[in-house]
């Protein structure tokens, strides 16, 4: 009865709004997308998601307009998302092959062996034996060694010394490559999410210049003035806490560099999502201790810009800038750190000031 009866009273405060002409329009907004819009003040929504509008006509502009501009942005990140995708996929397959390639690997060892054995009790084999009993002298098990009838004791064992060397230049040069695969799918991986994130056009325009610099889209010259850079106009997001403290985020790789190594200083909070793709956060602290509520924000804010958004709870590590460090000849916005704090946190910012600079 209760609920019935609260019911009733919105609806009737609803019916007076309408009748006494009391219009409010307002747009709300879930992580900075218009999401729902209404000629009366939709009180459901926390105060910071909603924007209020004088006239529903000014409303319904802003509105669709931002909606075409997602939509648009979406149409002209599918090319970009295309070249990522394909590379991606052909990397994947790379990386699994290794891998495959790798294991086989793991036998060199007991070639190695074998051929140390033979060397050792080669004396008690007789010409056209296929197998020779032995006792393995690294952990005293019994092992028969295969034989080839043909060849000498010495003869065997230099043949498994060959096959030996060879998987472990394999397994060496494998090592590098599989390593190499694996940091070009973390690197695209991270070039999808920040195509996930982009808003603007000109964010585009940084992603395809970061795909144009590591050779996925052929660079086009034209005139003499070839070599000219193209002009980024993107900027990371600026958030303020609800205690007042500013917080960045980068929308792709080069702002997480230009934001971690040159933005921030020392004592300033830096979080990403653990070991998944993700902006890197700066919050600048201006000299002061972080209160609690802005460490939640910024993990809130790293959680969701990044590949993990739709989890219900997202780990971040958080860590002072000075422990942050970029590995010599790592592609842009990979860091290392060795000594971090974590948190589980929602990727919901719905409630986190944003500002428009």
């Amino acid at each position: 009865d209760t609920d019935k009866e609260s019911l009733w009273n919105a609806f009737s405060e609803i019916i007076t709004q309408v009748k006494n002409g009391q219009f409010s329009p307002c747009i709300v907004y879930e992580n900075d997308v218009p999401a729902e819009y209404a000629a009366l003040k939709l009180t459901s929504y926390p105060e910071s998601s909603r924007k209020d509008y004088a006239e529903i006509s000014s409303l319904l502009e802003d509105y669709y307009a931002e909606k075409n501009k997602i939509t648009r942005i979406r149409q002209r990140s599918s090319d970009l998302r295309r070249i990522v995708s394909t590379a991606l996929e052909r990397n994947v397959k790379k990386y699994d092959l290794q891998l495959k390639q790798l294991k086989d690997t793991e036998k060199r060892d007991k070639y190695r062996i074998w051929g140390e054995l033979l060397n050792t009790y080669g004396y008690s084999a007789q010409p056209g034996d296929k197998s020779l009993e032995a006792v393995n002298y690294y952990n005293g098990e019994p092992v028969t060694i295969p034989l080839d009838p043909q060849l000498t004791a010495g003869e065997n064992a230099k043949k498994y010394f060959d096959r030996y060397g060879k998987l472990k230049r394999t397994y060496e040069a494998l090592t590098t490559l599989t390593q190499e695969t694996k940091d070009t799918i973390d690197h695209l991986e991270s070039i999808s999410t920040s195509m996930d994130i982009a808003r603007l056009e000109e964010d585009l325009v940084q992603i395809k210049e970061e795909l144009t610099e590591y050779g996925y889209i052929k660079r086009h010259y034209s005139g003499k003035k070839g070599n000219k850079k193209v002009r980024i106009n993107s900027k990371p997001f600026h958030y303020i806490s609800s205690d007042g403290f500013h917080m960045y985020v980068g929308k792709n790789n080069f702002q997480n560099e230009e934001l971690t190594f040159k933005f921030a200083t020392g004592n300033d909070w830096w979080f990403h999502a653990k070991g998944i793709p993700g902006s890197h956060v700066v919050v600048k602290t201006e000299g002061k201790e972080l209160p609690d509520r802005t460490f939640e924000e910024a993990g809130r804010l790293a959680a969701y810009y990044s590949k993990g958004r739709e989890q219900e709870k997202v780990e971040i590590d958080y860590v002072q800038k000075k422990q942050v460090k970029k590995p010599a000849g790592a592609k842009p916005g990979f860091v290392v750190y060795y000594t971090n704090y974590s948190l589980m946190i929602d990727s919901d910012i719905s409630g986190i000031e944003k500002l428009s600079d």
